[in-house]
């Protein structure tokens, strides 16, 4: 009695000790379960269908915005927490499941406490023997803003095309097929879909005289893996014939080993016939500056005969006949003279303008300081004549022609020491110092562009400041002829000069106190500029 009372003792302990082993190991899977769904942002929640009780899992108070302690679930609450335009659309999911007693799967909204809104997707089915609806409760509100996202994308992206007549597409390797956006389809004249594009029937939309050079080209960049932009004209069914542009390029596509030539259409029609009515323009353009080349011409010799001749046979009147001449009549002669001599440098001073940015087509880099201090050597007579002292600190490079350059500033040290004080030796100091966009601020500044910031300052008669922006004009000038000789030229061609560099001029001043003029020059080429250096006005 004794030994089946221990026996039955010890198989009483050890199915404790397997129950609590059990227990235990089902405690461990329950926390296990738990984190997985706090991980996932997956709720669980079952309903007796005859009791009509409701159980959450703690991560299905998080995402319906409850705590425990706040509510206890029911079939009402189950209900309520739905947003009411999804609560038809759930309730017949549901019952579907219970009467064909079959899975579910139904999205919907749900709305916390606070009002916010969530995505919810839940799955689960109705066991039939238990009479409980099981179901899982997933939140996918990142999942389904991101795809809202992506549709606004999406139709951005379809109406840019739409704007910028410029299509989009693919085509994966080893497939025949090539998928195309709908603006794609607008472009070649097609209704979007209406047709399965492949090689062959987009060959057939190539313009005859285009497709040889179109199918080569493409051919090369394909065998190695190489980007491509081809021009080339394309026939729509209409028989319509529109100029594109395509470019195309190599890449990985998903995960795996999927590469495809993706890239852009687009129809530059417009463009090309604005090009044609471009390039007729310059030709005209070309036309008529090889007119004022043969006027320059025509000018330079023809015109200056007959002043030479003025001027001789004046000249002579005055040294072989003043004796029969009378005081009057020498002085028309004296004021001929000078209105010939006028003409004579007028004529030179446009013939300086209309071949300034002609010249010397050849960008370099000028050192200023050795370009100046050469300009001062050339002008030393006058520079001696007029008393004047010269400082130069301007050892500095651009880019720019050198000639044009020497041009510029003969002018400004020219016009320095031309509008002088009376009894006050001149004094010219010319300075350099590099400047960036951001520094400088003004309008017309290239942006990211380093420049050359030279100012001339002198201490002559100066001007109103108000007239500081007509001075630069042609033929402007600020003060009588009598007074200081000049055509109104030389600053128009320092404008000219220095507009070919893609630079700026500008001077202030006010009377009696002097004048500065600052250039501006860019250090380093920009296209334009190397445009120029090829001759291309």
């Amino acid at each position: 009695m004794n030994m089946r009372l221990s026996g039955a003792i010890r198989r009483y302990t050890h199915n404790v000790t397997e129950l609590e082993q059990t227990n235990r190991g089902l405690a461990s899977k329950g926390q296990l379960l738990e984190r997985a769904e706090q991980i996932a942002h997956i709720g669980t929640w079952q309903v007796d269908t005859r009791s009509g009780a409701v159980e959450w899992s703690d991560e299905l108070y998080r995402i319906y915005g409850f705590t425990k302690t706040e509510i206890t679930p029911d079939a009402e609450l189950n209900t309520r927490v739905i947003v009411p335009e999804y609560r038809e659309k759930v309730a017949k999911a549901l019952e579907s499941a219970v009467n064909n007693n079959s899975n579910f799967a139904v999205e919907y909204q749900i709305m916390q406490p606070s009002g916010l809104r969530k995505y919810i997707l839940a799955q689960g089915l109705y066991l039939s023997e238990e009479s409980r609806l099981v179901a899982t409760i997933q939140d996918i509100t990142e999942l389904k803003e991101a795809v809202l996202k992506l549709r606004i994308n999406e139709t951005l992206l379809r109406e840019a095309e739409k704007v910028s007549h410029s299509g989009s597409w693919e085509w994966m390797e080893g497939k025949q097929y090539i998928l195309w956006s709908d603006e794609m389809y607008n472009i070649h004249g097609l209704f979007p879909h209406s047709v399965t594009m492949n090689i062959n029937t987009y060959q057939s939309l190539i313009h005859e005289e285009d497709l040889k050079e179109v199918t080569a080209e493409f051919e090369r960049a394909q065998i190695r893996k190489t980007p491509f932009k081809l021009n080339y004209r394309i026939v729509r069914p209409s028989g319509q014939i529109r100029h594109v542009l395509t470019a195309g390029e190599y890449k990985r596509i998903g995960i795996n080993d999927n590469f495809a030539y993706i890239g852009t259409t687009q129809d530059v029609t417009e463009l090309r016939e604005a090009q044609v009515q471009l390039e007729e323009k310059i030709s005209a353009l070309n036309r008529s500056n090889q007119d004022l080349e043969q006027f320059a011409y025509v000018a330079s010799h023809d015109l200056q005969e007959p002043l030479r001749k003025i001027q001789a046979f004046s000249k002579r009147l005055k040294e072989q006949h003043s004796g029969n001449l009378d005081e009057e009549a020498q002085d028309y002669l004296s004021r001929m003279d000078q209105a010939a001599n006028r003409m004579r440098v007028l004529i030179s001073d446009l013939l300086t303008f209309s071949k300034a940015t002609r010249d010397g087509k050849r960008f370099t880099v000028v050192d200023l300081g050795d370009l100046i201090t050469r300009i001062t050597h050339d002008m030393d007579y006058t520079i001696e004549q007029k008393q004047a002292t010269i400082s130069v600190s301007a050892s500095i490079g651009v880019y720019g022609v050198e000639t044009q350059l020497y041009q510029l500033f003969l002018n400004l040290i020219g016009n320095a020491l031309k509008f002088t004080r009376s009894g006050q030796p001149p004094h010219v100091k010319i300075s350099a110092q590099s400047a960036t966009d951001d520094q400088l601020n003004l309008e017309g500044i290239v942006p990211r562009q380093q420049y050359a910031s030279i100012t001339i300052e002198d201490n002559g008669i100066g001007f109103d400041r108000n007239d500081a922006g007509r001075i630069f004009d042609l033929f402007h000038r600020q003060h009588i002829r009598s007074e200081y000789e000049g055509t109104g030229i030389g600053l128009a061609i320092c404008k000219k000069i220095v507009s070919y560099h893609n630079g700026l001029i500008y001077a202030d001043s006010e009377p009696g106190q002097g004048s500065v003029f600052t250039v501006l020059l860019p250090k380093k080429h920009t296209n334009t500029l190397n445009l120029k250096s090829d001759g291309k006005n």
